[in-house]
C-alpha cells in the first residue's frame, strides 16, 4: 500500500497526465478505447466517434477500417477489463473537477496511470506470497526489489503507463499462486482458475496463449512424480477438462466480440504483421543486440537465469523448474519472431515483462546459495539495478533512442543524462533507423 500511494504521488506531481495525452497515446489508447466506445459514445461496434476529436486521434495507426464506414482496434479488450473500476471512478468524479465525460480528460488519464502501478503493486505482492513460501522475509524482499527496480517493469509501472505488460504481469502471477496452490494439494479447482488465468491473458494479448505452457508444465512434473497409473487417471482428467473448460471460458469472450465487430467468428486484427519464423538472427539480436536485446537493457534477467540450474536442483521446485522449461526458449522464440521483434519504441524488450514472474524464482536462489560469492552477486545485482533506474529516464529523456540504438551510439550515450544539440546530431549519426514499412511488405511476401 505504501509503494503505491509513494508511486501514485510521484504519477500525480509528475503532472504528464494534466499536460499531454499521457497516457492515453499510442498503444495504450488502442487498449482503452473500448472503454470511452462502450460507456461513453455507444460505438462498440464502428468506432465511428474517433473522427471527431482529432485532437486525440491525430494517428490512427491501430485502427483499421472494419468495412461498414467505422473502425477496429487490433488490439484486444482484455486490459479494457481490467481497467473499468478505475474509468469509472474517474467517469464519477470528472464533472466535480471541472472536466468533461468525454473520456479522455484529465481524470481519465491519470485513472489509467493509476490503474497501472495498482496492478504492478499487486502483481508483486502476490508473487511476494508465492516466494514466501519457500524463501526468508529478506531474500523475498530483496528479490522484489531487484525485480521492480531492475527491469523494466518499473519503467511501464511508473513512467509509461497503460500498455498491457505490467497488467500481463499480474495475470501472470496470479497464475502462479494458482498454480502453487494446486502443487501443494489443494484441489483441482486451482489448476483450473491458473488456467482460466491463461484464457485471460490471451485476452489481452493473443499471443500470451503461450503462457499454458507453464500449467502444462507443472502438469507434466506432476505426472512425472506420482506416476500416470488408473488410479490417477480420474484425477488427471479431472484437472485437464477442468483446466480446458476453464481457459475456453476465459478466452470465449474475445470470439464473441469479434463476431459483434465484424460479423467473423475470428478476426487477424494486425493485417501485414506477423511472424518471421525462418530468421534465427532476430533471436540473438533480440537477446544481445543493441537495438533492443533483453540481457543488454535488462542485465538482472540474466542473473535470474543463472539461477536455472540451482533450480534444477532444489527438489521443493521441481514444478517451476518444468514450467520455466516448458515455457521459456518456446516464449523467446515466438517473441522475437515477431517482423518488429524491437516492438517499436519502448525501452528494453517489454514483451518479456511477464516472464519475470517465474525468474523471480532461480533469482531468489542465486540470492540464497551464493554463499562463496555472496559480495560479487549482490554487486552485481545493485549495479544493473542502478544501471536500469538510469537508462529508464535515459530513455524517457530521448538520451537512448526508442527504436535505432547501435554499439556505437549506445557506447556514445552511456552515462549521460544530457545531450546537447551538437551531440544529439553525433548521436543521430550512429543510430541505425528501421525500415517498418519495408518489414511488412516483405511479409506480404513471407505468407504467399
Amino acid at each position: 500500500m505504501s509503494l503505491f500511494l509513494i508511486l501514485s504521488a510521484y504519477v500525480f506531481l509528475n503532472g504528464n497526465w494534466l499536460k499531454t495525452r499521457y497516457p492515453l497515446q499510442m498503444d495504450a489508447n488502442g487498449y482503452y478505447i473500448y472503454l470511452p466506445a462502450f460507456f461513453v459514445y455507444d460505438d462498440m461496434a464502428n468506432l465511428r466517434f474517433v473522427d471527431g476529436m482529432p485532437e486525440q486521434f491525430d494517428r490512427k495507426y491501430f485502427l483499421y477500417k472494419n468495412g461498414r464506414g467505422g473502425y477496429l482496434s487490433k488490439y484486444s479488450p482484455g486490459i479494457a477489463i481490467l481497467e473499468i473500476p478505475f474509468f469509472l471512478a474517474a467517469h464519477f468524479l470528472a464533472p466535480s473537477f471541472g472536466y468533461e465525460q468525454s473520456g479522455y480528460s484529465p481524470p481519465y488519464r491519470f485513472a489509467i496511470a493509476i490503474s497501472t502501478i495498482f496492478f504492478t503493486c499487486l502483481a508483486f505482492l502476490i508473487l511476494a506470497i508465492v516466494l514466501s513460501r519457500y524463501f526468508s522475509q529478506i531474500i523475498v524482499l530483496t528479490t522484489v526489489i531487484l525485480l521492480f527496480l531492475g527491469t523494466n517493469i518499473f519503467f511501464y509501472g511508473v513512467l509509461q503507463a497503460g500498455v498491457t505488460h505490467n497488467y500481463l504481469l499480474f495475470v501472470f502471477c496470479l497464475m502462479l499462486l494458482f498454480l502453487d496452490n494446486w502443487w501443494r494439494g489443494k484441489g483441482w479447482q486451482y489448476f483450473a482458475c491458473a488456467c482460466a488465468c491463461v484464457g485471460f491473458s490471451a485476452l489481452i494479448r493473443p499471443t500470451e496463449i503461450l503462457t499454458g505452457l507453464v500449467p502444462i508444465g507443472f502438469l507434466f512434473q506432476r505426472w512425472k512424480s506420482i506416476g500416470f497409473g488408473m488410479s490417477q487417471l480420474s484425477q488427471f482428467a479431472k484437472e485437464f477438462v477442468g483446466g480446458v473448460v476453464a481457459f475456453l471460458i476465459f478466452i470465449f469472450p474475445i470470439f464473441l466480440f469479434w463476431k459483434f465487430a465484424t460479423g467473423s467468428w475470428v478476426a487477424y486484427t494486425y493485417e501485414q504483421e506477423g511472424f518471421y519464423f525462418d530468421r534465427p538472427s532476430q533471436i540473438w539480436y533480440g537477446l544481445f543486440g543493441f537495438r533492443k536485446g533483453w540481457f543488454v537493457y535488462t542485465p538482472m534477467a540474466a542473473l535470474a537465469m543463472s539461477g536455472l540450474w540451482l533450480l534444477h536442483r532444489d527438489q521443493r521446485m521441481k514444478g517451476i523448474f518444468s514450467a520455466i522449461m516448458w515455457y521459456l526458449p518456446f516464449n523467446i522464440f515466438i517473441v522475437l519472431s515477431w517482423y518488429c521483434w524491437w516492438y517499436g519504441g519502448c525501452f528494453g524488450q517489454r514483451a518479456f515483462i511477464p516472464v519475470f514472474g517465474l525468474l523471480a524464482f532461480p533469482l531468489a536462489l542465486v540470492l540464497e546459495k551464493a554463499v562463496r560469492a555472496r559480495i560479487l552477486v549482490y554487486a552485481c545485482a545493485g549495479s544493473f539495478l542502478l544501471l536500469n533506474i538510469f537508462q529508464s529516464f535515459q530513455y524517457q529523456r530521448e538520451i537512448i533512442h526508442m527504436d535505432a540504438m547501435t554499439w556505437k551510439s549506445y557506447a556514445y550515450v552511456f552515462g549521460k543524462w544530457k545531450l546537447t544539440e551538437k551531440e544529439i546530431l553525433q548521436r543521430n549519426a550512429l543510430l541505425d533507423r528501421p525500415d517498418y514499412l519495408q518489414r511488412g511488405k516483405k511479409l506480404n511476401e513471407y505468407f504467399k
